[in-house]
């Protein structure tokens, strides 16, 4: 039969024995979760240098078509007021109202 003594002292190296390995496993889980962070850090970094990308791109392009949209709306203005001044000849000439 176990004595009290010997129930303590099973006792105190089974608690060491889990204390070791959970500070074991602590460990192990820490350095996973740290190289997590990282990978995750890298794909985070890597997905705002595309964003970074895409904006300057989008800006370029934004930049590009305000140009064009002005040629056009000048080539239109333009087109107009020759449009303007002829149908003002034409009504001068037929002597119609203006």
């Amino acid at each position: 039969m176990l004595t009290k003594s010997d129930i303590d002292l099973i006792r105190n190296v089974v608690r060491e024995e889990v204390e070791t390995e959970s500070q074991t496993t602590r460990d192990d889980l820490g350095g996973q979760l740290t190289l997590i962070k990282m990978t995750f850090q890298n794909e985070i970094d890597v997905v705002k240098d595309r964003v970074k990308n895409l904006e300057i791109r989008m800006n370029k392009n934004h930049k590009e078509l305000k140009n064009e949209i002005k040629e056009v709306v000048n080539y239109l203005d333009k087109d107009n007021m020759k449009t303007r001044k002829r149908v003002t000849r034409i009504e001068a000439h037929l002597g119609l109202p203006a």
